[in-house]
């Protein structure tokens, strides 16, 4: 495993009115298509591992307009879908694999996912770039903070929000920062009253779309507006156009 990219999002669609998915090219936000052009080796396999392994449907919708996207961008030869119905070749597919995109969706969803298939051991001798996207990038960090996204959750005594992550960081990201900042669940404000309380015991950096983070070499380094939150408070740390050694 060389190098990691957390992202936010990599902006692969826009959505109209009724929900549909239109793909286009994502861009360069923060440099982040010359980040990733510059630590790709070959555009010959690119591996989409799911968010949920018992969620066909949704799974190939979601590769689907990723794949389009990344052929206006930057096209590979062949792509592949890893999820619940090929969970037995996970191995092969990571090995084959030049580019491992680890997708956005339900936090806990995807970690019982990753942790159902040792995906922390599988995925350790791989030479692929590995880029996340939000709930993927969530998942890189050894303990993976997860505060509640779903109605109920925040409710939910049993509801665990400290996971068993892929150990690439030991960053533990808030991403759609601007989408949270007025959000509600459960009648509680999602920053102030969900949130900022878990500060107190764990850091956190908020992240926005366009924002991302490289691992590489046992250093981090933000790329784009990026706050760190930690005892209650909220820090700005990096701005748009700019980057900064983490650690």
């Amino acid at each position: 495993m060389d190098t990691v990219i957390m992202t936010s999002s990599l902006n692969l669609y826009e959505k109209d009115e009724l929900g549909n998915r239109f793909p286009h090219q994502f861009g360069n936000d923060n440099g982040i298509l010359d980040m990733i052009k510059s630590n790709v080796k070959k555009y010959d396999n690119f591996l989409f591992i799911a968010s949920a392994e018992d969620k066909p449907e949704a799974t190939d919708m979601y590769a689907g307009v990723t794949f389009e996207s990344f052929d206006l961008t930057l096209p590979f030869k062949n792509y592949k879908v890893l999820d619940g119905r090929n969970a037995d070749k996970a191995r092969e597919l990571i090995k084959e694999a030049d580019f491992i995109y680890l997708c956005g969706g339900h936090l806990p969803s995807q970690n019982a996912f990753f942790n159902n298939i040792n995906l922390k051991d599988i995925i350790r001798d791989t030479d692929a770039l590995i880029v996340g996207a939000s709930a993927g990038s969530m998942n890189c960090a050894g303990t993976v903070y997860c505060p509640p996204e779903l109605e109920g959750e925040s409710l939910d005594p049993n509801f665990q929000i400290y996971l068993k992550g892929l150990g690439f960081t030991n960053i533990n990201i808030l991403p759609h920062y601007e989408k949270y900042c007025d959000a509600i669940l459960d009648d509680k404000r999602y920053i102030e009253d969900i949130v900022l309380p878990d500060s107190f015991d764990i850091e956190i950096l908020f992240i926005v779309d366009g924002t991302y983070i490289v691992c590489r070499d046992g250093k981090e380094t933000i790329y784009g507006l990026a706050y760190r939150v930690k005892d209650g408070k909220i820090e700005k740390v990096c701005d748009v156009g700019k980057s900064i050694i983490w650690s």
